[in-house]
């Protein structure tokens, strides 16, 4: 198991309450399917499904039959209320050939590396003329946290990749892109202990790079404060892409 699916296994349980601008990302990307006509999702795989706060919504705004939840970390899927919940790496997918009209995946890609990967992955798995819909957390996700991080050595900020290479990536395999939008989210928090607090909580996290103690926590928590505050509020920033794509037979 990596330290990642750890991360997330501990977090399980607290997920749902503290993943507030996931569930933005997921709220969207519904509305941005139904806005493009999609009212029947038969056939649909859902990638890194989690304990379902896309796949409920999904369940609530599309007729479907199955929806077939993927996830690595074991304890998401337990509290996924989905009957058919596979665990497993979605880079190495256990699914026969053409097997979804749908694949679906929301604040998942940006853990992976190797997107052309899972590009391939998702191809083999899809049906011909099947669609696949994503949100991702682009760069630009935490600036305050990064910019302070590199400041203080307190922390560590997943390196997101910009829209142009996900955009790359599908045309580059052959995808269709049928929409693409990016939008920016700050969302404020009473403190920086909050802020961290919350982070914590979603298991989003990465080792940090060296040993740290509690006066680069502290420096962490004074330059956030007097960079960045805003009304005796803390600013955490986001930025996501919303992905619809298509490929033909």
């Amino acid at each position: 198991m990596s330290m990642l699916t750890n991360n997330f296994d501990k977090r399980a349980k607290h997920y749902k309450k503290y993943a507030r601008i996931q569930k933005i990302a997921a709220e969207n990307l519904v509305n941005i399917l139904k806005d493009s006509g999609e009212k029947d999702l038969k056939g649909t795989l859902e990638l890194g499904a989690g304990s379902g706060i896309f796949t409920d919504l999904i369940k609530t705004n599309f007729d479907y039959e199955n929806i077939f939840c993927v996830d690595l970390a074991c304890n998401f899927l337990k509290l996924n209320r989905e009957s058919e919940k596979v665990q497993c790496n979605i880079l190495k997918l256990p699914f026969k050939k053409q097997s979804f009209s749908t694949v679906l995946s929301s604040s998942v890609v940006q853990w992976i590396n190797n997107f052309d990967e899972l590009l391939k992955e998702i191809n083999y798995v899809g049906k011909n003329n099947f669609r696949a819909a994503f949100s991702i957390f682009l760069k630009g996700t935490f600036y305050e946290m990064d910019k302070v991080s590199k400041m203080t050595g307190f922390g560590n900020v997943l390196k997101m990749k910009e829209s142009s290479y996900y955009l790359e990536n599908f045309y580059k395999n052959g995808f269709v892109v049928d929409f693409f939008y990016e939008e920016k989210y700050t969302h404020f928090f009473d403190s920086v202990r909050d802020f961290l607090n919350n982070h914590k909580h979603t298991g989003a996290t990465i080792k940090a790079k060296r040993t740290v103690n509690k006066g680069d926590y502290n420096s962490f928590i004074k330059y956030y404060e007097s960079l960045f505050s805003l009304k005796n509020k803390i600013p955490a920033s986001y930025n996501v892409g919303y992905f619809v794509v298509s490929k033909a037979s």
